[in-house]
C-alpha cells in the first residue's frame, strides 16, 4: 500500500482514506491508480470489468522464465551497445582533424 501511494504521489493517509471510503480520489488519480494496480478504472469503482490478474503457479513460472530470458537478452544487448560505442570512439569521423 505504501509503495502504491508513493508511486501515485499521495500520502499514505490519503490512500487509506480512499480504501476505507472516507474520501474519494479525483478522476485523474483514479485512472493513475488503476494503472498502478493493473486493473480497469471501472473495476475500481464497481468491481465490473478487468480486475487483477491471478496467476496460476504454472503461469507464474512461465513468466519468471520469460523474465530471465529477457533479462539475459538485455544484458547481451547492453554489451553489444558498449562494443559499438567503443568502436565508434576509435574510428575517425569525417571532418574531424587528426
Amino acid at each position: 500500500m505504501a509503495q502504491a501511494a508513493r508511486r501515485l504521489g499521495v500520502q499514505m493517509a490519503c490512500w487509506k482514506a480512499w480504501e476505507c471510503d472516507r474520501a474519494a480520489p479525483q478522476s485523474n488519480r483514479l485512472a493513475m491508480m488503476a494503472g498502478i494496480l493493473a486493473v480497469s478504472p471501472s473495476w475500481l469503482l464497481s468491481g465490473i470489468g478487468a480486475g487483477p490478474l491471478e496467476l496460476e503457479a504454472n503461469d507464474r513460472a512461465a513468466l519468471l522464465q520469460e523474465l530471465q530470458i529477457a533479462s539475459a537478452e538485455a544484458v547481451a544487448s547492453q554489451k553489444r551497445v558498449q562494443q559499438i560505442v567503443a568502436l565508434l570512439g576509435s574510428v575517425p569521423v569525417a571532418g574531424d582533424s587528426p
